[in-house]
């Protein structure tokens, strides 16, 4: 099985909970921005008696390509980043983003993995009082579905094995 194909499998399992926009000939080898949005909100008796309410998101951005190199890490890092930054909205009820790069590749540089698992951007807005948000990446093998995280993601990984291992 090489990367795309993996990757289609990646998105198939994503599809039940977001949405989904479909790249064609994105330079990067994008194929895929998958969205999630959550609207939370507690009230007494009657709507507008409001206690409280949450927006939480994520934005997975699943890339397909042959060889995973250092430099190609670094641009779509770059990428990523600039567009989840557009995408966040920090403002009152907001209280986290995820944004998380999948990279799916036949092929991987030991160095491009060292630089994924040391990448890390968080960000608090207004002292976390408008919430933050959080770059998570994996790098995945399509062959022998070996994958890679960032470091601190423990709950991501385990949910990128539990996927794997499923089907």
């Amino acid at each position: 099985m090489n990367a795309r194909e993996t990757a289609e499998k990646v998105i198939d399992r994503y599809k039940n909970y977001f949405d989904i926009n479909r790249y064609e000939a994105h330079p990067l080898g994008l194929i895929a921005r998958c969205d999630f949005h959550v609207h939370n909100e507690k009230f007494v008796l009657i709507k507008k008696a409001k206690l409280w309410e949450t927006y939480c998101h994520e934005y997975a951005f699943v890339f397909a390509v042959s060889d995973f190199s250092t430099e190609f890490f670094r641009k779509c890092e770059e990428y990523v980043l600039s567009q989840g930054d557009e995408l966040i909205k920090p403002g009152p009820g907001h209280m986290y983003t995820y944004i998380t790069a999948i990279f799916v590749c036949d092929r991987y540089e030991k160095d491009a993995v060292k630089l994924l698992k040391k990448a890390s951007h968080c960000k608090n807005y207004r002292f976390s009082f408008y919430g933050w948000s959080d770059f998570r990446a994996v790098v995945l093998k399509a062959d022998d579905k070996t994958f890679f995280c960032n470091k601190n993601r423990k709950e991501f990984a385990k949910f990128i094995k539990k996927e794997l291992s499923d089907k």
